[in-house]
């Protein structure tokens, strides 16, 4: 660290962007295809006998896990008023 630039900050913030701005919406993209491919619908024919329901539950998962961060991102940046309106200091936040 210098008195300008903090790198390992840098690092951690460059890394968590690379995660949240890629990694959710491309974690998205393959929840809708294992979902397209668990009702059997491959290159836009629709197969009914060929569901697979593991590609389903598969695509769930990554509905939910979406959704997990979604809900954590959202609780970290209003931890603070949470915790001033409720008393429930969550993810960091403390008592003023």
């Amino acid at each position: 660290m210098n008195g300008w630039l903090d790198v390992g900050a840098l690092v951690k913030v460059l890394v968590f962007g690379i995660v949240a701005g890629a990694g959710l919406p491309a974690l998205f993209a393959v929840g809708v295809r294992t979902q397209a491919v668990g009702a059997g619908t491959v290159e836009g024919q629709h197969l009914a006998d060929d569901r697979r329901p593991m590609m389903t539950a598969v695509s769930y998962v990554c509905f939910a896990l979406v959704a997990a961060a979604v809900v954590v991102g959202v609780l970290f940046v209003a931890r603070d008023f949470i915790g001033h309106h409720t008393g429930w200091y969550v993810l960091g936040a403390e008592e003023k």
